[in-house]
């Protein structure tokens, strides 16, 4: 990472200032410039470690949000036509092969750095092709406390570890959401309880009774996940959280992309092969730099590795509907 003024770079790890105009090499190496945080990625573990959650600033910059807003709209406009424009949500995949912005976003570097160190793993994967996810507007809801919705995110879900046990250490989850558009309390950011990512358990029964009623009862500690547009917002998925539909008050639908990072080993959510086909024939692929072909490869296109033998062995994710 480097910070820029005026025609010269500093690099923030040590120091090293160079003169640099677009074109340059940058020690020895073609180079394009991109935003980033405002935080070194180093920063970001210390509070992914400590608080269970950080929000990684610039990882989409403006223009790429406005493209991938275009190409979405498109696609929901020609795919999407039963669904109703308030309360709730809906999911759109496939985002591999038609969104080239989408697929830098989430192979970007420093986030997947900081969950590789977070996880203490180089080898990791998505448990499913990355989703872009619409929390409507609500009508209807408004007003309303449904129940249910707390949960947390795999692998920590109920029957895949043996006798429900967590482990402590290492973390073998991450959810890597990224804000097309901010996260506000008025539209509908993810609410999720801080800390709860220490309790190495799923929500109790009575956590999704009687509706959430933010600083009440078991939920006085509840708070919504903030974060502007083109962020990403990592966090454990061991993290006690809910998609609250009644929350968007805004007006306006509140999209994002959603990936389920763990290590290569744990098995996926879905089958990602039809996703990776496509993606391996499209005009995306081609699009790509040499490393960001490698990494969506990896993340998305290899197979399952073995179970370690330290590692526990994990179940085969039950769906909804079996529960």
């Amino acid at each position: 990472m480097w910070s820029q003024k005026g025609d010269f770079l500093t690099n923030a790890g040590n120091g090293i200032e160079i003169s640099y105009r677009p074109g340059d090499k940058i020690q020895g190496h073609d180079t394009d410039l991109s935003p980033g945080s405002s935080q070194r990625p180093s920063e970001h573990l210390t509070e992914l470690r400590r608080n269970g959650m950080t929000v990684v600033n610039g990882l989409i910059d403006p223009d790429a949000i406005a493209r991938i807003k275009q190409q979405y709209a498109q696609r929901r406009a020609r795919l999407h036509t039963d669904e109703t424009p308030y309360d709730g949500f809906f999911w759109m995949g496939g985002g591999l092969h038609w969104c080239a912005d989408l697929v830098r976003a989430v192979s970007h570097p420093i986030a997947l750095w900081i969950m590789q160190e977070f996880m203490q793993t180089s080898d990791i994967h998505f448990c499913h092709e990355p989703i872009i996810t619409t929390l409507k507007p609500a009508k209807d809801l408004l007003g309303t406390f449904p129940d249910d919705g707390w949960h947390a995110d795999y692998p920590y879900h109920p029957g895949v570890f043996p006798d429900e046990h967590w482990p402590a250490d290492p973390v073998l989850g991450v959810q890597f959401n990224i804000c097309v558009d901010p996260f506000r309390k008025d539209n509908g950011g993810t609410q999720y309880l801080p800390g709860s990512h220490h309790r190495l358990h799923w929500p109790p029964a009575e956590f999704n009774q009687g509706g959430t009623r933010l600083r009440e009862g078991l939920h006085k500690d509840v708070e919504h996940i903030e974060a502007p547009a083109g962020s990403a917002v990592l966090y454990d998925s061991r993290t006690w959280h809910r998609r609250c539909d009644e929350s968007n008050i805004s007006g306006k639908d509140r999209i994002a992309i959603l990936n389920a990072v763990t290590p290569s080993w744990v098995l996926p959510m879905s089958d990602k092969k039809p996703a990776s086909k496509q993606y391996k024939t499209s005009d995306v692929f081609r699009q790509l730099s040499e490393r960001e072909q490698q990494d969506i490869d990896r993340l998305c296109c290899h197979a399952t590795s073995a179970t370690p033998s330290d590692m526990p062995l994990l179940n085969r994710r039950i769906s909804r509907e079996k529960r």
